[in-house]
């Protein structure tokens, strides 16, 4: 069954001039406006389709893919004000709308907000949202520790840098444990380090445990053989060079050359680190 308000892959059955028709399933051959002025779409082709309502509330589809799709929290640009609210630009060509009701703060236009999109349950119109905490939810987190995550940074704290965890769930990533700046909206794989009492999620960049190193052995020895085989980078390096360089914190990085050293894959007898032995 196709979701409404949803992204689908559906195929075109017929095309004409500026409109092709796809097959919508249960919801019948949908016509669709082609927004894209040069390509042309043929029978057999699969197209990303976004299943919505009109003002009718009958079912139609748009040609494209928005960035954002409701249940999810993105950064989006706003691109205007009105006298009823404002607009942001979502990657289809009519803007999503936020009322003034859902607005935490007076915006600017062309600036980015992290907003959480949904379904008004008055309207059954998708609106935007920048009043972020009413949607974060305080139940226990359905995941485990260990468990890899997606992450959307919300903003600096005095601890680190609060985080979005799979849409729903508040995360923390703590300042040392991070090696780069992170901008509010910035998208990451992360850790579930621990859970909370109070149910928020305490974050890391890895698990820190034996199968990352491993992995990030191998970064290090794929550095060393794109660079002729040596290196400046060592274990006195800056942190913030090295997580530049390989993305893993000072900690990690030490661990994984002295792993190199031990299997005699590397010389680190001098500043500069070089590679004993092409592993390619």
């Amino acid at each position: 069954m196709l979701q409404i308000w949803k992204t689908h892959k559906l195929e075109v059955i017929s095309s004409a001039g500026d409109t092709f028709k796809v097959d919508a399933k249960e919801h019948g051959h949908l016509e669709i406006f082609n927004n894209d002025l040069v390509y042309k779409f043929e029978p057999g082709q699969f197209v990303d389709i976004f299943i919505q309502y009109d003002k009718e509330r009958n079912i139609v589809g748009v040609h494209g893919k928005p960035m954002v799709e409701p249940g999810e929290f993105a950064n989006l640009k706003l691109v205007s004000n009105s006298n009823i609210g404002s607009f942001f630009d979502w990657g289809m060509d009519k803007d999503l709308f936020c009322p003034f009701a859902e607005q935490k703060i007076e915006m600017e236009v062309n600036h980015y907000y992290i907003v959480y999109v949904y379904i008004d349950e008055k309207t059954q119109r998708i609106v935007a949202s920048t009043k972020i905490s009413k949607f974060i939810s305080e139940d226990t987190p359905e995941l485990e520790e260990k468990q890899k995550v997606n992450a959307m940074i919300l903003n600096k704290s005095q601890l680190g840098y609060n985080a979005i965890v799979e849409n729903k769930y508040m995360g923390l990533l703590y300042s040392n444990e991070v090696f780069t700046n992170l901008k509010p909206g910035t998208k990451i794989n992360a850790v579930v380090h621990k859970i909370r009492e109070d149910n928020k999620i305490d974050l890391r960049m890895f698990v820190n445990d034996g199968r990352d190193i491993a992995g990030f052995e191998e970064m290090i020895i794929k550095y060393l053989n794109e660079h002729e085989g040596k290196m400046k980078i060592n274990d006195e390096s800056d942190p913030e060079i090295i997580y530049a360089t390989f993305g893993i914190s000072k900690k990690n990085f030490k661990k994984a050359l002295g792993g190199l050293y031990k299997k005699g894959l590397v010389d680190l007898s001098t500043s500069t680190v070089k590679l004993l032995r092409n592993t390619n």
